[in-house]
């Protein structure tokens, strides 16, 4: 590699050029042959669990209606009086056997129902001590069955459990000798008169209930195979049409799908896609299955055709970027000769340059230098207006010690001519000019800001001859704690004047602070005449600029900000939440403050 980098760099900047856009190319088409490629197996593949989870869905209904067409059926049992009356009085006999009278009662209701629904093929009946009775129309196709006690199965505490659901199974339950996997509809019988459980029903029914619901398919492939899965059962296949070739290999795929209890997943190896649908009455899975390489033949053709489109595109590469390379080197040389009279001191270009990217970059480096005396100088000019302004803020900050050396003379006049009220209100006066100037700075203790508000009641009182009254409660934690300056005092103003003023008689202003993780929260109520329209509040210039100023300086947190709340003749409550930015005492980084 480091000698492939030594022998580009070596090279004259047109064989540069050449290589770069061959590569660009090779690299640009093989990455869009492969996504090409890949994305074209990924549709097909998805349109295929598309289609046939569309299909699944249909043939998933097409079984819940033949499904329910048998439970419906066999419901019809338990409102048919004979029928039931032969299951209660069984249960006061001690015969092992149904009596003949019994049988020809039973079979002429059973027979009913085999008659309905030609998808049954034996319906068993059971009473509670286990006596049982049979009816087949095919006695080939339903199988013998053997007497015996059935009490103790656990098919038969299941359906106990389940209090006349049906139950539906794929194991063959009652160990008949029939060697094809049988499909079981298992219920408890309870009679409706009394609610009491009189027997057990169990309808075996044919595997042609699935085919219906599949409808016709391609076998011979082993595209379109359908299977019913019970991964409840010993043998969780219950059902399988499609090509008997990749049957093994689509039900042990189908077996590590259950084991690794994935729906979508398939082992490393898979050869197959599924799409599948749980149906609600059995809680089997309706499984359609592709052949991947059935499927993907389009997506191969379409990799050929791209790998072709690949050495062409090369090809043609080759061709165009020697044209380019010609075309762009030429007014490189042009740009590198200005380059070198520029470091001689030839700071005048008049040279003509085309409207190629190269030309555009050799017009911008004419201009840039032509224009390289002219902005020195706005430098220099720029430079002599940061003095200027320098001296200017120097000028501004005599203005504030003018003011309180004023108000510190004002203050000396009236204790020497013992005005005691006025020597009050100007030292009130001067600690809130001082609070709201703080030095400059745009952060301010709680403490110190919560003496601004004093100050300024204070002065407001001798105003007003002591109507209002302040009550502040600052939770010790928050006093040394540095927050906006300036925040509080509007709304205190706020509610001053337009809650406590129109009110006849004294009122109050209760100041709440408290910590709350990273926020402080700040709280000003009144007791004053309240506000009607909240809208004239929230368009007032002194809860704009605090909004605005919480927002430049914390940033746009939704947790901060200011809202308020308020109810007429009751009063009116501020709420301010602001960020714990600094703490500690002192302001840990002054000039963030500025550059907010």
């Amino acid at each position: 590699m480091h000698y492939f980098r030594t022998w580009f760099r070596s090279c004259k900047i047109k064989k540069q050029i050449q290589l770069a856009i061959l590569t660009l190319a090779i690299l640009s088409t093989v990455l869009l042959g492969i996504l090409s490629y890949m994305f074209s197996k990924h549709i097909i593949e998805q349109n295929y669990k598309d289609d046939f989870s569309y299909n699944l869905e249909i043939s998933n209904e097409v079984t819940n209606i033949q499904l329910h067409n048998i439970i419906e059926s066999t419901r019809n049992l338990l409102t048919n009086v004979p029928f039931i009356s032969i299951l209660k009085n069984s249960k006061n006999s001690s015969d092992k056997y149904f009596s003949s009278t019994e049988s020809h009662a039973l079979e002429a209701q059973l027979s009913k129902v085999m008659a309905q629904e030609p998808l049954i093929v034996q319906i068993l009946v059971f009473d509670k001590q286990g006596k049982a009775y049979s009816y087949t129309s095919n006695s080939a196709e339903g199988g013998s069955y053997k007497q015996q006690d059935i009490t103790e199965e656990e098919w038969v505490r299941q359906i106990e459990q389940a209090q006349g659901k049906e139950i539906f199974y794929s194991d063959n339950i009652l160990n008949s000798d029939q060697t094809k996997q049988d499909i079981y509809m298992a219920k408890y019988l309870i009679a409706p008169d009394t609610y009491e459980g009189v027997g057990y029903l169990l309808v075996k029914i044919r595997s042609k209930l699935f085919d219906k619901a599949f409808g016709p398919t391609e076998e011979e492939n082993g595209v379109n195979s359908f299977m019913v899965v019970n991964e409840l059962a010993d043998k969780a296949n219950v059902y399988y049409r499609g090509n008997e070739d990749y049957r093994h290999q689509i039900e042990e795929e189908i077996k590590w799908k259950i084991r690794s209890n994935q729906q979508s997943a398939t082992p490393a190896n898979n050869k197959f896609i599924y799409a599948t649908v749980q149906n609600d009455l059995t809680g089997w899975q309706l499984v359609s299955i592709a052949n991947k390489n059935e499927l993907t033949k389009d997506s191969n053709l379409i990799g050929g055709m791209i790998l072709l489109f690949i050495l062409l595109l090369v090809a043609l590469g080759m061709w165009i970027a020697n044209i380019i390379s010609g075309r762009i080197y030429q007014p490189l040389q042009q740009l590198e000769g200005i380059i070198d009279e520029v470091g001689e001191g030839n700071r005048n270009i008049t040279d003509e340059f085309d409207d190629s990217e190269i030309g555009q970059i050799g017009n911008r480096f004419k201009q840039m230098v032509n224009n390289n005396l002219e902005l020195r100088e706005r430098l220099l000019s720029s430079n002599l207006k940061e003095r200027e302004a320098e001296l200017l803020l120097l000028q501004a900050q005599i203005n504030p010690h003018f003011l309180y050396n004023t108000l510190d003379s004002l203050y000396c006049m009236a204790i020497i001519h013992n005005m005691d009220e006025m020597a009050q209100m100007v030292d009130a006066l001067s600690r809130t000019f001082r609070l709201s100037l703080n030095k400059g700075n745009k952060l301010i203790q709680v403490q110190d800001e919560i003496e601004h508000v004093k100050s300024y009641m204070e002065v407001q009182n001798y105003r007003y001859h002591n109507r209002f009254s302040l009550d502040v409660q600052i939770e010790e934690a928050c006093a040394h704690l540095y927050i906006l300056k300036f925040i509080l005092q509007p709304f205190v103003e706020n509610a001053m004047y337009h809650g406590l003023e129109p009110k006849v008689g004294k009122g109050s202003i209760r100041v709440t602070g408290r910590q709350d993780g990273q926020m402080i929260i700040f709280t000003i109520e009144d007791d004053g005449i309240g506000i009607a329209d909240m809208s004239v509040i929230e368009q007032g210039y002194a809860v704009q600029n605090v909004r605005e100023r919480i927002r430049l300086y914390y940033g746009e947190d939704s947790q901060t900000g200011v809202s308020f709340s308020s109810k007429e003749q009751v009063g009116t409550c501020v709420t301010v939440t602001v960020l714990t930015s600094y703490q500690g005492g002192e302001i840990v980084d002054e000039e963030r403050s500025y550059s907010r």
